[in-house]
């Protein structure tokens, strides 16, 4: 129970009911505040009006001070805000003397008067409370001048019973309303958050179907514009960057068992062969020769499979910075030119006379860029047969700027190609030169998020040549 209250459905409900019940509040008391405001100025305007109807009808004799009151009988009959009859009226002189009084039995003794009123220049007539037993009266004092020129001053009261009984059934109404609005709300609030959070419940069904085994399934992107499709575009962004992590997790562990596992069985099986029996020592140079290689392949190999693992990880990972490809070819054949040496041979290095030093220039990051280039000068120089010559060209191109590598190797067969770039090929042991076999599929990964491309040439008689075309 009390996680289902602490549920978002739950507390939206509440804020709903609780904003719609103090805004009805607020309103209510508004309303009843005018309600009873017009109900008492509608009184006051009857009360008045029928005492302007009374002094109509007033007559004085001046010989006997007889005030006679000609009622007709249609003034008995009108609708009024009060009750008629429990109305009372009183006649009396400027100077409060009570000159008539109406016909009626009153349950106070006389309505109450103020002297001082008749002598104020603006008077004309006031309305006022009072009370009497419990109940309360409401009176107006009318100036008034007959047809003779005598002054008088008129007193209609009239109780406020009727009044007050309309305006306590209409608390009570409201009082009982706005619980059961209130109640109201609170219900339809709680099916229209149901309604609302169902996207939600339709997004954490989906997402919880999706596994490790499964990241490729997306969650379901309404076309709503609404903060729920955004909701459900991080979530697939999310599952993206996952899927890529685990993929290169993948990768990785792929690559780490079909590669190690050869340089490992080739070491261990050359220091079982070495310790098998005693050795001369020219033989234990050679097999130390032999494992030093195995060794540095190892390495070699360790090293390409991080830089897979962090190219495979995603683009976020990387910054790019305008680069000068003529510089960063220099440092590479500058660093390769030992193992150029070795085999006697030329590295030829030419740039295109009509490209600037701005189109020179490509955006990417230096340390995947220089393994790009390491690997595929490296593999030139590795499978060229000694004292040939490999060709490092940079030529201008539609809509930028490529790089040629050409070698005189044996080259790649067609059928070999595809499982190079993919990384799970080695070439025949019957090639006498330390390699990888991933070095192109690095190659391949990088050129991809430089907006690159790695293409492949053979050349005749025989040899490889690797454009990467930046667009």
């Amino acid at each position: 129970m009390n996680k289902y209250l602490k549920g978002i459905r739950f507390q939206l409900t509440f804020v709903y009911s609780t904003l719609f019940g103090l805004g009805l509040i607020v309103f209510a008391i508004v309303i009843s505040n005018q309600y009873f405001q017009s109900g008492r100025h509608d009184f006051d305007s009857g009360l008045y009006n029928y005492a302007i109807d009374l002094s109509e009808y007033i007559t004085i004799d001046d010989s006997e001070i007889n005030i006679k009151l000609n009622l007709p009988s249609s003034e008995q009959h009108k609708e009024f805000p009060f009750f008629l009859n429990q109305t009372f009226y009183t006649v009396r002189t400027l100077k409060g003397k009570i000159l008539k009084s109406g016909e009626r039995k009153t349950p106070f003794d006389e309505i109450p008067f103020d002297p001082t009123l008749p002598s104020q220049t603006d008077y004309t007539h006031r309305f006022f409370s009072f009370t009497h037993n419990g109940e309360t009266f409401r009176a107006v004092n009318v100036k008034m001048t007959d047809e003779n020129n005598h002054q008088m001053i008129l007193q209609v009261a009239s109780g406020l019973k009727r009044l007050e009984e309309r305006e306590q059934n209409h608390q009570i109404i409201t009082s009982l309303m706005i619980p059961l609005l209130i109640l109201s709300s609170g219900f339809f609030s709680f099916l229209i958050a149901g309604n609302a959070l169902k996207p939600i419940k339709t997004l954490t069904d989906s997402a919880n179907t999706i596994a490790a085994k499964n990241l490729s399934l997306r969650v379901p992107v309404g076309d709503t514009g609404d903060e729920i499709e955004e909701l459900s575009k991080t979530l697939n962004n999310l599952l993206s960057r996952l899927e890529t992590f685990f993929i290169a997790q993948e990768n990785f562990v792929a690559n780490a068992s079909h590669q190690l596992n050869t340089p490992l069985a080739i070491i261990k099986g050359e220091l079982d062969v070495l310790e098998s029996k005693t050795r001369a020592p020219e033989e234990v140079t050679r097999f130390q020769k032999s494992l030093r290689q195995e060794l540095e392949r190892l390495i070699e190999l360790v090293k390409n499979m991080l830089l897979i693992s962090r190219v495979e990880s995603g683009q976020e990972n990387f910054i790019f910075n305008p680069l000068r490809l003529d510089d960063l070819l220099l440092t590479i054949t500058s660093r390769l030119g030992i193992k150029a040496r070795e085999k006697k041979i030329i590295i030829r290095f030419n740039i295109d006379e009509k490209l600037s030093e701005k189109e020179l220039q490509v955006m990417g990051e230096k340390q995947l860029l220089d393994s790009l280039f390491e690997n595929i000068i490296d593999n030139a120089i590795k499978y060229s047969p000694e004292e040939s010559i490999v060709e490092l060209e940079i030529k201008k191109s539609d809509p930028k700027i490529e790089v040629w590598v050409t070698d005189g190797g044996p080259g790649i067969k067609d059928s070999e190609l595809k499982e190079i770039l993919s990384g799970r090929y080695q070439r025949s042991p019957s090639i006498n030169s330390p390699g990888t076999g991933i070095g192109l599929s690095i190659a391949q990964k990088i050129a991809h998020y430089h907006q690159a491309q790695v293409l492949y040439h053979p050349v005749k008689p025989q040899g490889s040549q690797f454009i990467i075309k930046f667009t």
